[in-house]
């Protein structure tokens, strides 16, 4: 085992992972079966991290040499795109890719979402009376009260039900008989062998 916990043959199979190979190529060059390499996939977090590690690093450095050869990628596009004798097809696809990254705007940021301070922070307007229009109102008659009700003195909507005569259920004059409970009747028989699915008014 190394310094990192792993033994030459994961760092190996690390390596080759990272470099592109699938699982077999690397099993076999570690000298291991692939479903070891699976298992250490699976049930290993140290070999999980080190795989996970050297395969951003090796992605970082991909994306260094495309950076590096973009402006003389964009000049061949430019080149083909201007050369009538190449092939229609290589022209199509180079004129599609430019399109592609001319047209595809950068993804929006997410909103934050509203807190219970952003809804009531509203500003109150002011009385867009004037203090002119303000003395005219005071030599009006006061209305009546009908109308001076508002939303701040009304009252709460279910004191408005709270305060209803409400309606007294219905109440059974004789307590109700079970199914198997005797007939009241008198019959000796079960409720439900009697009198249970004649009309009310036979029994009663």
């Amino acid at each position: 085992m190394t310094d990192s916990g792993l033994s030459p043959q994961q760092l190996q199979v690390i390596d080759a992972l990272s470099s592109g190979a699938n699982l077999s190529d690397a099993a076999a060059l570690a000298g291991v079966h692939r479903n070891t390499v699976a298992g250490w996939r699976r049930n290993f977090p140290r070999f999980q991290a080190a795989l996970a590690h050297a395969q951003y690093d090796r992605a970082l450095l991909f994306r260094e040499r495309a950076e590096a050869l973009a402006d003389l990628a964009f000049a061949t596009l430019r080149d083909i795109l201007a050369d009538l004798k190449a092939s229609p097809s290589v022209r199509l696809k180079a004129a599609m890719f430019v399109i592609e990254m001319a047209v595809t705007p950068s993804p929006p940021k997410p909103d934050k979402p509203l807190t219970s301070n952003h809804l009531f922070t509203a500003p109150i307007p002011e009385d867009p009376k004037g203090e002119e229009e303000a003395a005219e109102d005071e030599g009006q008659p006061e209305a009546p009260a009908a109308q001076k009700c508002t939303t701040m003195n009304a009252p709460p909507r279910y004191t408005m039900h709270k305060n209803a005569q409400q309606e007294e259920p219905y109440r059974r004059p004789d307590p109700k008989t079970g199914r198997n409970q005797p007939c009241p009747c008198g019959s000796g028989k079960k409720y439900k062998r009697c009198c249970l699915s004649k009309p009310l008014t036979a029994t009663a």
